[in-house]
């Protein structure tokens, strides 16, 4: 139970600004709503629900036992409710969503607070038929020793969960699991793996379904939390199979920050630098480090800025810049200054604490538990990750929220002022089919432009992937000819793939300069065209009216560079591959092929995952705008639909007690004071 939960409400400080400016523009979206007729509404209805359920998505990674999971239960005020000692099996994905209510559900109970989701059949086959990544690397590289043993192994893992399941496991594939509460038992049920392979009660306390849980969500109430956030704690990236990095490549995909949780008496260790290989492809103000564990250190303050020093040190050589917040704490502090308990501390993290406060006079507090609090670096974590959600996702999203509704109220103000001089516009004519058929003619041309235009970003990228991988695959062909001429066939040959994984984030930079530079220009030209449109219809109705173009979809970050290649591997079947070679023209020619095969599958899972994704955005947006509008101009110039319209709602266009255009005018007015 939380003694000091209050202690939360310190993260609602950095975020006040953006709340208060998110619930202003709620109100104003209720405003337009209720001056509007029953379509306007509905769309600032819509408006408005997307915007009451923003919720930063935060995901936390690190190694085994670095305390990702410790930390999570303290940022979601649930301490001991995601267990810490995973078996090293586990492939889970555990998501807390705070203050948000769960999707509906109608196979599950009317308000869900868990739901388990089981790998499907494809997906179990990839694990325990190949190998997952590493038996797709093994396989490639021709490692058939390596294949074997990885295949022995997953074997023992699909009898002992065939086993466990019996004949229900086929039926569970695909499946998911859903319940109206949660607590620590039901999560162990699903996440941590049992002991015996004949578990058979559906309620046995652990690891039941632990096997085949590919990912686990929770809906979690914090009242202390006035606002909403969605953390996501990653399995730890040290895996046998390689599994976890390819679920922590996938979740920092649709992630907007990134926490990176090391253990501070070992912090960057082999594993963390391929951690630092992943990161490295995020922005920086995406990246937040909070070196875990300082509790077992034996003197904190002074060891903390030469683990500082060396982070500061690596991030460096990684090109990762001084934006990267990184803050010092400890989850077992925080945990027990909110549970006001001492027992889950040791006489040496409490002796290490006493130390540190004794160094920090400025964290000091009246009480005891509190000062624990802020030397638990928590409070840090919580205004940095405030600062970067105001400044990045919740501006981006307060932004594209105000410009759509601004141009809600300007055709919901154009549908007023035709309203009241309905024949005139009727009559309007542009070209044989009127302004209608002119709408039509523009949403063909711009959806016709802005696929041209997507297919040759497309292109271009492509191109340059294919360029920087060509030109890689034989500078370190070279290289190991060279090699080969200088000391025969002794020794094994490596070749950094850093300069490879350079050249692919040019590229993909150069692809998000161009979209985000191209698209705006396409879509700021359609919407002066539609604005044109609507200012013929009107006439001099309405001078001053304006079309917003939509805000451009922003291009994910590239993190699937940062998967691991053979190149990065410097393991036994790795050194194996060199010696099954023999002469210079076999070493050189399968290793190109084989480099050739791993860097395509690098641009080609790129291009698939997340460049498909962006630019089918990109269409879709411009879509929805020009349909939106075109079904707008249909209706301020088509008589019928004018008096139909009027029939459904009389009093659309002149509520509040005054004329709509007014009332529009000044949400307008509003609109634009709130984005100053």
């Amino acid at each position: 139970m939380l003694e000091n939960a209050p202690f939360l409400t310190s993260a609602n400080t950095t975020l006040a600004r953006l709340t208060s400016e998110f619930s202003e523009l709620a109100d104003t979206l209720d405003r337009l709503g209720a001056a509007a007729d029953a379509r306007t509404a509905s769309r600032a209805a819509g408006l408005k629900s997307r915007l009451q359920s923003f919720s930063p998505r935060i995901t936390l990674v690190g190694q085994v036992k670095a305390g990702k999971s410790a930390l999570t239960n303290v940022l979601a005020a649930s301490p001991g409710l995601l267990p810490s000692d995973v078996n090293p099996w586990t492939s889970v994905v555990t998501t807390l969503a705070i203050n948000t209510r769960a999707p509906a559900d109608p196979t599950g109970p009317a308000n869900t607070k868990a739901r388990f989701t089981f790998f499907n059949r494809d997906e179990w086959d990839n694990l325990v038929v190949n190998g997952g990544r590493l038996g797709e690397l093994a396989e490639r590289a021709g490692a058939e020793d390596e294949l074997i043993e990885i295949q022995r192994q997953i074997d023992t893992m699909r009898k002992t969960t065939e086993a466990r399941l019996g004949k229900h496991f086929e039926l569970l594939l695909g499946q998911n699991h859903s319940y109206g509460y949660v607590d620590h038992e039901l999560v162990e049920r699903y996440v941590c793996l049992g002991d015996g392979p004949d578990l058979s009660d559906a309620g046995a306390a652990t690891g039941r379904f632990a096997d085949i849980t590919k990912s686990a969500e929770f809906y979690l109430d914090v009242p202390e939390y006035d606002f909403s956030m969605t953390l996501c704690d990653t399995p730890g990236v040290n895996d046998t199979f390689l599994i976890r990095e390819q679920i922590t490549l996938r979740s920092l995909r649709n992630s907007d920050l990134c926490v990176v949780v090391l253990s501070a008496h070992q912090a960057l260790t082999t594993v963390d630098l391929a951690l630092m290989r992943i990161i490295s492809n995020l922005e920086n103000r995406q990246i937040i480090l909070f070196v875990n564990r300082i509790d077992e250190l034996n003197d904190p303050m002074a060891q903390i800025p030469e683990i500082r020093a060396g982070i500061e040190q690596t991030l460096k050589k990684f090109n990762i810049g001084p934006d990267v917040a990184v803050i010092f704490g400890s989850a077992k502090w925080a945990e027990a200054s909110l549970t006001a308990s001492m027992r889950l501390l040791s006489p040496d993290s409490q002796h290490a604490l006493t130390a540190y406060a004794s160094s920090r006079p400025e964290s000091k507090s009246e009480s005891g538990w509190e000062t624990m609090w802020n030397l638990s670096g928590v409070p840090d974590l919580l205004e940095a990750i405030g600062e970067r959600v105001c400044e990045g996702t919740g501006k981006r999203q307060l932004e594209r929220t105000r410009r759509s509704a601004r141009n809600l109220a300007n055709e919901a103000r154009a549908k007023a002022v035709a309203a009241r001089q309905p024949s005139r516009v009727v009559n309007i004519k542009l070209g044989e089919g009127g302004a209608a058929a002119a709408m039509r003619e523009l949403s063909t041309r711009f959806e016709t432009e802005v696929a041209t235009l997507c297919q040759r970003l497309r292109d271009d990228l492509s191109q340059r992937m294919q360029t920087a991988e060509a030109s890689f695959v034989k500078r370190a062909t070279d290289s190991l000819v060279t090699y080969l001429e200088q000391h025969g066939e002794q020794g094994t040959w490596n070749y950094d793939p850093t300069g490879l994984r350079v050249l692919h984030r040019t590229a993909y930079a150069s692809f998000s300069r161009a979209l985000a530079a191209k698209v705006s220009t396409l879509y700021g030209e359609a919407a002066s065209h539609v604005q044109g449109l609507y200012l013929v219809v009107l006439g001099d109705e309405l001078a001053d009216f304006s079309v917003e173009p939509p805000h451009p979809p922003r291009v994910p970050a590239p993190v699937g560079l940062g998967r691991t290649i053979a190149l990065d591997l410097q393991s036994t079947w790795w050194r194996r591959w060199w010696q099954k070679r023999r002469g210079a023209s076999a070493y050189a020619k399968d290793y190109a092929q084989l480099i050739s095969a791993e860097v395509h599958a690098i641009s080609k899972e790129i291009e698939d995952s997340q460049v498909a994704a962006v630019l089918e955005n990109t269409r879709a947006t411009l879509r929805d705008f020009l349909r939106e509008h075109e079904e707008t101009i249909s209706r301020i110039t088509n008589a019928d639909a004018s008096t139909d319209e009027k029939a459904e709602d009389p009093l659309a266009g002149f509520r509040s007690g005054g004329d709509a255009n007014t009332t529009f005018s000044e949400i307008l007015k509003g609109l634009e004071e709130m984005a100053a």
